[in-house]
């Protein structure tokens, strides 16, 4: 140690290193020999460049300081701004920095350094005036508090020529950091911190701290809820526990009496729809100090029970097959098909985002006789996307469906499992078509003229493979045209040109020669249509109806002028299966004629006893016995599809009832209808609800085969997830595409729109992933799905309460932990607990010295020695010129 004035003084960390100079006299006597053309004096030089490089890197290693005593104190204040603290603190740390500001300056130490700090540290600027306000940071950024973060900063700030100090005035309760590592650090490097606690908080606290529900809820069945409650003194409250319109809950709100600790209130709540239900706590006290922790959150999600919806083309066509769902505990909402948001005018985005929305409802959609003009074209986009996504379809047949409901061509039909276009059959005529044509005296003139125009009209438009009649009556009844093929059209226009009005009106002799006439053909549709302006006893004629029904002989009914028994018409058209026209005017006669022909000029459709075959036996089918099943009385006529498979069938090979896999999805296809016309007398049959509970089941939307817990646990500000997937087998499930669906609600009961994130496998069976939750505090669904080739396998659930910043947690004022743990980390760094923050700078007996390292301005100048030393040994200094003997 080498003495020099004013105390200061030169000082080696380790001087061994400076015995390194003995070595200095033996570079003079290497110089002396060296071999190089230098003169005496520039080996001289040299020797000495080399002795002081050599004292350089001597003195450089023994690690040389300037040192100096150290009297004035350098201080720097930690100044707690979390928000925990509260304003009576907050108040009191900016008396505490203005004071030492002050005291500082009058007894001539260094200006003291502020921090503030919570979840992150920061300097606070000095002014001429002293620091700047302590102010809390923008929230959240007092949530958290790290001591241990804001002494590291701290402890960078000290004036390395004084005696250091660290000041940390705080209520003591950090939530992140290692302070006692910390702590420990500094006390080795001599930097003690002196701790100051601040006051507990004169204003009383009470805090909503979780909501805990059972794992397994049920809908409509009774559950409880446990709010648990935490005040820091013993106070009045009122508790209210409220939900969304899917819950209900008893005895709420509640007045509580609440003690100072912990307090759990329960709730006997019910979930009425299945679901995603939030139900959400509000405390009210008198004195609230942290108003932002009174509230809290639970979010339940409970399976929701299968449902179908039913979707009508006509009132009453899905009448049997909601009965029977409802039998088999299936739910089921029927509605008609246009007042669901899928008719022609909800084309629009927002309408097919509303279509969709109400598909995702179900596991199942049914289309009962429903006609393709129901639906938009943006509306069967949403319902292949419900398919392709996982959702059921049974389209079932009647009149207005399939091929008769123009789906043939459309997006409809690719959804199908049944080809529309309709195979050719020689063996029988598609239509025999009766005309029965009142001749009566009354019928004569326009009318007359106007009819034979309605049926020559008619047997020019009809295929030539059709079969047509024409019967006239008056008293009597006569077949101007027997029963032919429609080919022959120049005999029958002749025959239908010949027909002259005159005699009575004798209905049922007309009926019974059309009758007579259609009952030997084989054809695919009979039908009658009547025409009359009379009057005519009806006893007879309801047996006649029913005996054409029974051999599927429809009949319609044209009743013109005011002069025809409109009410036995229109009896007649309802009994025998057609339709009633009420005419006033004669010229709308071939019109009616021409609809009527334009109808029954389907070919798609068959109405007749049919028998039900079965093509393949398939769990959906097990314990019906089919072989007992009454015979349909119609369907409409398809073709299946390669890929498909036909489970029911007609005895000629027809579809009845097909099937296929469209993307995740089944679609079901039964081209008969479900009882409102042609189904009837299976409507009756008690097997029935079986069968059609199965069909449903088998088509609606598959649950997962397996179902796994979603572990979570909080991370600092993310959220880790964590599925292990073991199979029944006992077996990891590797190899699975995992995505999960992650549902956040706020305090407020404010729901975040979900957000899908994929669920990599990171270890056999093991599926994790880690995110940043859309709010701080609230609650959290989680419901993952697991696909193998795209067929689901697995599912998990699971949820998480995401508490207030633990800055909010109410404390009891006669709890000492945050003063107990400054004492032991200011003990721990060689510093003390303070009452009053001018303490600090008092240094007391210690006694210290600064150190100012010198390695470095050292090393410089031996590196510049260094350089010259080389220039040397490179050029030569010139020398004296010998001198001249004058005597010579």
């Amino acid at each position: 140690m080498i003495g020099l004035a004013e105390g200061a003084r030169l000082g080696f960390e380790r001087p061994v290193w400076l015995l390194l100079l003995l070595v200095t006299p033996l570079l003079f006597a290497v110089l002396r020999r060296s071999l190089a053309d230098f003169s005496a004096g520039q080996l001289a030089l040299q020797a000495g460049l080399r002795t002081l490089l050599v004292a350089g890197v001597a003195a450089a290693l023994a690690g040389p300081s300037w040192r100096r005593p150290a009297r004035a104190v350098s201080a720097t204040v930690l100044l707690d701004v979390s928000d925990s603290v509260p304003e009576a603190g907050l108040i009191f740390e900016r008396g505490a920095a203005a004071a030492l500001d002050h005291a500082a300056a009058a007894h001539g130490d260094p200006p003291p350094r502020f921090v503030r700090f919570a979840a992150r540290p920061e300097e606070i600027p000095s002014t001429a005036r002293g620091p700047a306000d302590v102010a809390r940071f923008p929230a959240p950024g007092g949530a958290a508090t790290d001591l241990a973060l804001a002494v590291g900063l701290g402890a960078g700030l000290v004036d390395a020529t004084a005696l250091p100090r660290l000041l940390v005035i705080s209520d003591g309760l950090p939530t992140r950091g290692d302070l006692a590592a910390a702590a420990a650090r500094l006390g080795d490097r001599g930097l003690p911190i002196f701790a100051l606690s601040l006051a507990a908080p004169s204003t009383g606290d009470g805090a909503v701290v979780e909501l805990h529900a059972p794992d397994d809820v049920r809908p409509r069945v009774p559950f409880q809820i446990e709010v648990s409650l935490r005040s820091d003194r013993a106070a009045e409250a009122h508790l209210e526990l409220v939900a969304d319109a899917h819950a209900t809950v008893e005895g709420s709100p509640k007045s509580v009496a609440l003690p100072p600790g912990a307090t759990t209130v329960r709730f006997t709540a019910r979930i009425t729809e299945p679901g995603t239900t939030i139900f959400r706590a509000h405390l009210e006290t008198a004195a609230d100090r942290h108003p932002e922790n009174d509230d809290g959150v639970l979010a339940i999600a409970t399976l929701r029970d299968a449902r179908a919806l039913c979707l009508e083309g006509t009132p009453g066509a899905a009448a049997s097959l909601s009965r029977a769902l409802a039998a088999e505990r299936i739910a089921a909402d029927v509605r008609p098909a246009r007042n669901v948001g899928v008719g022609v005018g909800a084309g629009t985005g927002a309408a097919a985002d509303g279509v969709a929305a109400l598909l995702a409802r179900y596991d199942l959609v049914v289309l009962a006789d429903v006609p393709r003009a129901a639906f938009s074209e943006a509306s069967l986009a949403a319902l292949e996307a419900f398919v392709r996504g996982g959702g059921g379809l049974i389209v079932a047949g009647g009149t207005q469906s399939f091929g008769p409901g123009g789906y043939r061509g459309t997006r409809l039909e690719n959804l199908l499992p049944v080809r529309l276009d309709v195979p050719d059959r020689q063996e029988e005529a598609p239509l025999a078509l009766a005309l029965v044509i009142d001749k009566s005296g009354s019928m004569g003139g326009p009318k007359m003229e106007l009819t034979k125009q309605a049926a020559r009209a008619t047997a020019e438009t009809l295929p030539p493979s059709d079969q047509i009649a024409v019967v006239v009556f008056d008293s009597q009844a006569t077949a101007v045209v027997q029963l032919q093929r429609a080919e022959n059209r120049q005999r029958i226009l002749g025959d239908i040109g010949r027909i002259v009005a005159n005699g009575g009106t004798n209905i049922l002799a007309g009926l019974r020669e059309a009758v007579d006439e259609l009952l030997p053909v084989r054809a695919r549709k009979k039908h009658i249509i009547l025409l009359t302006d009379g009057q005519s006893p009806y006893d007879e004629i309801p047996d006649l109806v029913d005996a054409a029904s029974a051999a599927r002989i429809t009949i319609s009914t044209v009743g013109v002028g005011d002069g025809a028994d409109q009410r036995m018409l229109e009896k007649i058209a309802s009994r025998g299966g057609g339709r009633f026209y009420p005419v006033r005017d004669p010229a709308s006669i071939p019109r009616i004629f021409s609809r009527e022909t334009s109808d029954l000029g389907d070919l798609s459709i068959v109405e007749r006893p049919t028998a039900v075959r079965v093509s393949k036996r398939i769990a959906a089918l097990a314990g019906v016995a089919l072989e007992t099943a009454p015979p349909l009385g119609g369907y409409v006529v398809t073709r299946p599809r390669a890929q498909a498979e036909t489970l029911l069938a007609t005895p000629d090979g027809a579809p009845l009832l097909a099937r296929w896999q469209l993307g995740l999805g089944e679609v079901t296809a039964w081209t008969s209808d479900l009882g409102a016309r042609w189904g009837a007398a299976w409507a009756r049959w008690p097997p029935f609800d079986k069968l059609w509970a199965q069909i449903a089941r088998a088509t609606m939307r598959r649950r997962a085969a397996s179902h796994f817990p979603i572990r979570s646990t909080r991370r600092g500000d993310s959220v880790h997830l964590a599925v292990d997937a073991v199979g029944p087998d006992d077996r990891f499930m590797t190899g699975l595409d995992g995505r999960v669906e992650v549902t956040a609600a706020g305090t407020d009961g404010h729901v975040v729109a979900p957000r899908s994130l994929p669920l990599p496998e990171t270890a056999p069976g093991r599926y994790e992933t880690t995110f940043r939750p859309a709010v701080e505090a609230g609650a959290l669904l989680f419901s993952a799905s697991f696909t193998y080739g795209g067929a689901p396998v697995a599912d998990a659930s699971g949820r998480l309460t995401l508490p207030f910043a633990p800055e909010l947690m109410p404390r009891l004022p006669a709890s000492n932990d945050g003063a107990a743990l400054l004492a032991a980390v200011a003990a721990r760094s060689g510093g003390r607990v303070v009452t009053d923050p001018i303490e600090v700078l008092d240094p007391g007996s210690e006694r210290r010295e600064t150190r100012q390292p010198l390695r470095t301005p050292i090393l410089l100048v031996t590196l510049a020695l260094f350089v010259v030393d080389v220039l040397f040994r490179r050029i030569r200094l010139p020398e004296r010129a010998p001198g001249i003997d004058s005597r010579r």
